[in-house]
């Protein structure tokens, strides 16, 4: 699979909610959702009494940040959506399989904290999507005078500020 949208499970109601509860008088002047292009990957990873687990990960193809989450939910196939994606900054872009190596890299030092020194190695990639759409929402608002903009994650509803 070459191409996968992740399905938002976070809408843009959650989003406000969730800034709400951290900074009660915070007013919201527009929620836009825009997808972000990520590297994905499934890893089989070895765990104790010889038995191994499933582990996702995604890897930002601009940022490089790799992390772990939960099984991806892709959008509907019928689902003939126009997306708003995210244009390469063309600066700090990284390419698949560099991709591929922080991710490994991630999910092997996972691993071997979780076993210490139970630790047998041998992460293996058993799947890979070259180009995941990951939502997030972008957050235009104000506060005491002051305007902010917030992305909010729209898998797990995480957030953080990314101008003032």
């Amino acid at each position: 699979m070459n191409e996968l949208v992740l399905k938002t499970l976070v809408d843009d109601q959650d989003a406000q909610r969730i800034l709400a509860a951290k900074a009660p008088g915070l007013r919201v002047e527009s929620a836009k959702l825009r997808h972000h292009p990520f590297a994905g990957f499934i890893f089989e990873v070895p765990q104790l009494a010889g038995r191994s687990g499933q582990a996702h990960a995604l890897v930002d193809y601009y940022s490089g940040k790799a992390f772990v989450c939960d099984p991806w939910q892709a959008e509907d196939a019928e689902t003939d959506q126009v997306l708003d994606r995210v244009a390469d900054p063309q600066w700090n872009t990284i390419d698949f399989d560099t991709a591929r190596r922080r991710a490994k890299a991630l999910l092997s030092t996972a691993a071997l904290r979780r076993a210490r020194l139970a630790w047998l190695g041998g992460v293996r990639e058993k799947s890979s999507v070259a180009k995941v759409w990951k939502p997030n929402w972008m957050i235009e608002a104000s506060l005491e005078k002051k305007s902010y903009r917030v992305m909010v994650d729209g898998l797990n509803g995480g957030y953080f500020i990314i101008g003032s």
